[in-house]
């Protein structure tokens, strides 16, 4: 990718994302003009309308948006060597970083690593927001947000994180109430802890590779992963939860692990950050070091 063609693609890709040719110039501390010339000349390169122009948002046409696809990959990794490249020459990092996510995913995967971030970074100051919504970045004033979810070359750039495994668990005391469950389909009579945003239907995978699934029977919907864990812990139901997050109640033998031999596809985990900001040397000073620095295990 020559020097004329990235910065064509680098205008596209901050248009598509941020809605806005003036939006995408603030972005990339230029003019209005620059942008559209750049852009014009990039569709004439290609001989495509690349963006639709007539409403008051500009999006991309079909075209548009597969060329965005194409070149949103190079573009972010380019951006993102750039941004290293400026934090070792940076020096000392300080400034004031903003983190997002679901308190399950910050609690389990960020606070961890919290006491090497801060003995290699001590000048950076750290807000946390957990949030289980799609916050939105620009009126939130956030920086990074971990999300559930593959990695997806969007709005944000995007960097994939370990997954994060799940089983069934239930708690001593509803095992008790409810007799063993020793097959799948006692699931679709003993109470379970469903979260709204999950499938309704479980699926399953033994560890001599049968597939099953099985549509549990719901005795409580919640909307958090926080929600879920305590209503299991308290005796509400059986649920699928992170094993992460369940290693320390295994432990106390305050939940049991049902079914070991079957298992579910982990969850895919993301960190996003504003292409914005990912030049900002303690943004970018956090990112890479969870990007380096981010293991789960169960």
């Amino acid at each position: 990718m020559n020097d004329r063609f990235y910065t064509c693609a680098k205008a596209l890709v901050a248009t598509v994302r941020a809605g806005s040719i003036s939006a995408a110039a603030n972005e990339l501390q230029t003019t209005k003009s620059a942008i559209s010339q750049k852009i014009t000349f990039f569709e004439a390169e290609l001989g495509l309308t690349l963006l639709d122009r007539s409403g008051r948002a500009v999006t991309p046409t079909a075209a548009g948006r597969r060329i965005f696809d194409l070149c949103v990959g190079p573009v972010d990794a380019a951006m993102e060597t750039a941004a290293n490249l400026g934090l070792l020459k940076s020096g000392a990092v300080a400034g004031r970083v903003s983190i997002s996510g679901p308190n399950s995913l910050l609690g389990t995967v960020f606070v961890p690593l919290l006491a090497g971030l801060r003995t290699s970074y001590p000048d950076i100051d750290l807000e946390l927001h957990a949030d289980d919504s799609k916050t939105d970045f620009a009126a939130d004033d956030i920086d990074l947000a971990f999300r559930s979810g593959p990695a997806s070359k969007g709005k944000y750039v995007s960097a994939t994180l370990p997954s994060a495994q799940r089983a069934l668990y239930a708690s001593p005391a509803f095992l008790e109430l409810t007799g063993p469950i020793t097959k799948l389909s006692d699931l679709a009579n003993a109470p379970c802890v469903l979260r709204i945003q999950e499938d309704p239907e479980w699926a399953f995978q033994h560890a001599d590779g049968r597939r099953q699934s099985v549509v549990p029977c719901v005795g409580l919907r919640v909307n958090t992963m926080e929600l879920s864990h305590a209503a299991v812990q308290e005796g509400h139901g059986a649920a699928l939860l992170p094993s992460i997050l369940t290693q320390p109640d295994v432990h106390k033998k305050t939940l049991v692990r049902l079914l070991p031999d079957w298992s579910t596809d982990p969850v895919d985990l993301s960190l996003l950050c504003r292409s914005q900001r990912l030049s900002a040397p303690p943004v970018a000073a956090v990112r890479r070091y969870i990007l380096e620095n981010c293991t789960l295990t169960a």
